[in-house]
């Protein structure tokens, strides 16, 4: 019969090899938000051309090089929410990111639908529109952020309504989270469509970063609702 202590290294054993350490929890309380990134590599993302983006100091830098974008592969979307933090370290327009678009084939801003953290500007890229998009959106008037500071950005689409929404707030030193306030909503019964989620970088010269983003796709926790407002 074996000693009680072997008994009971045994098991101490298996639980630290059976039972791995889980990954750190999302911040907004809602367990079906899938993390995007992992802070120390681009793994799940492809870049529009080699050299483009890179992780420094844990958020995902745009270098600079040339107009293009990284999107990410791990899974397509069209009804989602997505939440990111967003700054810009350097640059003359403001940070985008991209939604409905396609990869087959790739074109220009990849034929997305262009949301402009955390303020709220826009641009159609779809063939055929390539413009401010009129009617489409709607801007909510709000303080505007300064966009050089960290600021917190949800974006909540429905692909079969066409309607896709931003809520933004700043987010304060050593802060977590803050209380969002919608800043963009664009509507398009036509738009909605499974595509890739991608961050764009508009000019050569433009840095900016991302960090802390999320994804829910199916939306499982309030659909069609923000949960940072």
């Amino acid at each position: 019969m074996r000693p009680l202590w072997t008994i009971a290294a045994g098991i101490a054993l298996l639980a630290t090899t059976a039972l791995p350490a889980s990954a750190d929890p999302n911040p907004y309380g809602d367990p079906n938000l899938v993390s995007m990134f992992d802070g120390k590599t681009l793994d799940g993302w492809t870049q529009a051309a080699d050299g483009q983006f890179k992780v420094q100091n844990g958020a995902i830098h745009a270098n600079g090089t040339a107009r293009g974008w990284v999107y990410y592969t791990k899974q397509q979307a069209g009804t989602f929410r997505w939440i990111f933090n967003v700054r810009q370290v350097k640059g003359n327009h403001a940070p985008t990111v991209l939604i409905w678009g396609t990869t087959a084939p790739i074109r220009d801003a990849l034929s997305a639908i262009q949301f402009q953290p955390p303020n709220g500007g826009h641009w159609d890229y779809r063939p055929g529109h390539n413009n401010g998009g009129g009617s489409l959106f709607k801007q909510f008037p709000h303080t505007k952020f300064d966009v050089k500071k960290w600021a917190q950005c949800e974006l909540i689409a429905d692909q079969t309504t066409g309607v896709a929404r931003m809520a933004c707030c700043p987010l304060p030193d050593k802060a977590t989270t803050c209380k969002a306030t919608e800043v963009l909503r664009f509507t398009d019964k036509t738009a909605g469509r499974v595509g890739p989620l991608a961050i764009q970088i508009h000019n050569k010269g433009i840095n900016d970063e991302y960090k802390g983003l999320y994804l829910e796709s199916p939306v499982v926790t309030k659909p069609g609702e923000f949960i940072t407002t």
